[in-house]
């Protein structure tokens, strides 16, 4: 399926010729019919000899009305340029040329209307004119044939001319990806909300659940149409009326995009290579507010020129704009630029990143990416877009190694394409290779599932953990490791890559887990880990002899009054905070309570005597158990309540009576 779009200057016969050719009066607001003018959109369709059918877009030719003109012609495969013949080239003969020209139109055929009106030599004037007109853009060469709408003079050649170019346009690239800009919503009886747009990027099927952006509204496709006949699916390329399930009309406008539910993000920032029409009116200077329009949509930005401070006629640049409202784009996206008063175009351009990083002006390393971003081949494409948010690292000081600044950041394929604006095939196809030759590393899932990134952002991954654990290890020379989510904050990573990246850094060696029995596993029936630490493969927290010493004196303390030990603070006072955290954590002293610490093996003793007995009487008050172990209050009752969080034991009342962990404990044991 194939789209064409009419252009050229008001009461130049373009709605007039639409008629002739395809019996449809594209005119079909009541006020076009009372002033002979054509305002909105108006849509017909052709069969050409071939049985090819073809869509027409006709759009309004007055300069009050170019807005309307540029929401049609942003997903048309030629242009059918209209000029009469009596009056030749005209003001919005000109700017829609150069709407086209700046579209990259690829193609078209000038439709020389009202031939019946004039004679040869005037004719053969007319034409060396276009021909000139036509020279500078991108529909120089194009067929110029005469017609006539009432004698119906030169209709076939048209016809004929119209399929030849359309042969030669290249097929609609469907990358999965589908999307609709909405040109038209209205309702219609027994059906609902419809909406209308050139179909691009992939295939909309009935029953397939859509979001309309940028608000994110989820309904469902109940019905396609194409030229008024029901269809099951749309091809890229294809007008299509799209009738959504459970959205009012007065929800949706143009503008909005019809979208896959998580394939497309807005955005309100994008890189762009833009350039000013040879004959604009004026230069375009830094920050300039602007109107943006792409696809069906019309934004008012402000232009970041990248290179300079402004743009000449006929010239171009690298710029960021920064648009008013979020809008839905892809790469190669084309644009018109217009300044809003006194309305005019002054140019347009290309969309090269949708979500860029913010970019600081006047700098070649940025510039640099953009040319590759623009003119690169799928492999710089790729990695481009594995590498879009990567910062550079700080450099250690003093011996202290700063924060990275870098972002690590993995990609599904399915983001990768988005992108890259490629095929996903291509996509998929151009990352295996760079695989192959150690440029890219995938991990978490085989085929086309897991996540991707670029080698050099891994090899990053690598290093800062290794930095970071052994900096944490320098620190901290008696801890046994770092916690796995402070090592997650520190790389910045989300949680969902971090959960994906550190079984593959564990499996080659580059991080272990530290497995500690600071909480017992003799009654929970599990090995414990210190609070899900982790650390260089090989580490083993080592004290000073000094600090050795002080551990002897003081773990002699604990033996000498097992059940009525040194408190926290008496401990920390002989030993150090940080040596005492470091005993509890190697479970060599267990932490009952606040203040409360317990030698292990007596911890183990205590736990041992006071299940043994309610094994024996099933039921154990606090009392009983101070009289078992010949300990006070002050020590049994944390005693007896970390047990129950273990669930060692189980508090009913007053009393204990073993708890589910002790069970399974002796279910194990016999």
């Amino acid at each position: 399926m194939s789209c064409i779009g009419t252009a050229g200057h008001v009461d130049h016969g373009k709605s007039t010729l639409v008629k002739a050719l395809t019996g449809i009066d594209p005119d079909r607001l009541a006020e076009e019919k009372e002033r002979g003018m054509t305002i909105d959109l108006g849509f017909a369709w052709l069969t050409l000899p071939s049985g090819r059918e073809v869509s027409i877009v006709d759009v309004p030719g007055h300069e009050s009305f170019i807005k309307n003109m540029l929401a049609g012609v942003g997903g048309i495969d030629a242009a059918l340029l209209v000029i009469a013949a009596d009056e030749g080239v005209m003001p919005q003969t000109r700017e829609h040329l150069a709407i086209l020209d700046l579209l990259r139109v690829p193609r078209g055929v000038v439709a020389l209307t009202k031939a019946d009106l004039v004679d040869e030599e005037w004719l053969e004037l007319v034409r060396e004119e276009i021909e000139e007109l036509l020279k500078p853009t991108t529909l120089a060469g194009s067929a110029i044939i005469p017609v006539s709408a009432y004698t119906r003079q030169g209709l076939p050649q048209l016809v004929e001319q119209l399929e030849r170019v359309l042969q030669e346009a290249e097929q609609r690239q469907n990358i999965g990806r589908p999307r609709l800009p909405i040109d038209r919503v209205f309702t219609m009886t027994g059906f609902g909300t419809v909406v209308t747009g050139t179909l691009l990027d992939g295939v909309f099927k009935v029953g397939q659940e859509v979001e309309v952006l940028p608000k994110g509204t989820k309904t469902r496709i109940r019905t396609l149409q194409t030229h008024r006949q029901q269809i099951e699916s749309a091809q890229p390329g294809s007008r299509v009326a799209i009738n959504i399930a459970n959205v009012a009309r007065g929800e949706l406008e143009r503008g909005n995009v019809v979208a896959l539910p998580g394939q497309l993000r807005t955005t309100m920032l994008f890189d762009a290579r833009i350039t000013l029409l040879k004959d604009a009116e004026r230069s375009l200077q830094h920050n300039t507010l602007v109107d943006v329009y792409s696809g069906s949509q019309e934004i008012s930005a402000r232009i970041r020129l990248l290179e300079g401070n402004e743009l000449q006629p006929g010239q171009s640049g690298w710029a960021q704009v920064r648009l008013s409202e979020p809008a839905v784009l892809a790469r190669r996206d084309r644009f018109i630029l217009r300044i809003p008063s006194p309305s005019a175009t002054i140019g347009g351009g290309e969309v090269v990143d949708v979500l860029p990083r913010y970019h600081r002006r006047l700098q070649p390393a940025v510039l640099e990416n953009l040319e590759r971003l623009s003119h690169g081949s799928p492999e710089e494409l790729v990695l481009a877009a594995l590498d879009r948010h990567a910062g550079t690292r700080t450099a250690v000081k003093g011996g202290v190694a700063a924060k990275a600044a870098v972002r690590i950041e993995g990609y599904e394929l399915a983001e990768i394409v988005k992108q890259c604006n490629l095929a996903r095939d291509v996509t998929f196809l151009t990352l295996t290779t760079l695989l192959s030759e150690k440029r890219v590393r995938h991990i978490g899932g085989e085929g086309e599932e897991g996540v991707w990134f670029a080698q050099h952002i891994w090899d990053v991954v690598e290093e800062e953990t290794n930095r970071v654990l052994s900096d944490y290890h320098r620190q901290y020379p008696i801890r046994s490791g770092l916690a796995k989510e402070e090592w997650r904050a520190r790389l910045g990573l989300s949680s969902k890559v971090a959960s994906l990246i550190f079984p593959v850094l564990q499996a080659e060696g580059h991080v272990e887990v530290v497995t500690t029995t600071a909480v017992p596993a003799s009654f929970t029936g599990t090995t414990s880990g210190a609070g899900g630490l982790i650390r260089l493969p090989g580490f083993t927290p080592r004290f000073s002899e000094k600090q050795q010493e002080q551990i002897e004196r003081l773990l002699r303390r604990f033996r000498e009054s097992p059940f009525t030990p040194p408190g926290r603070a008496e401990a920390e006072a002989s030993v150090g905070t940080e040596v005492v955290a470091a005993l509890i954590e190697q479970g060599r002293l267990v932490k009952l309570g606040d203040g409360i610490l317990f030698l292990r093996e007596t911890y183990d003793e205590a736990v041992n005597r006071l299940v043994a007995y309610l094994r024996e009487h099933t039921k154990m008050t606090a009392a009983e158990a101070r009289d078992i172990l010949g300990a006070t209050r002050k020590y049994i009752l944390p005693l007896l309540e970390h047990m129950d969080a273990l669930r060692i034991t189980r508090r009913v009342g007053d009393e204990r009576v073993l708890g589910i962990a002790a069970e399974a404990r002796q279910s194990e044991m016999l």
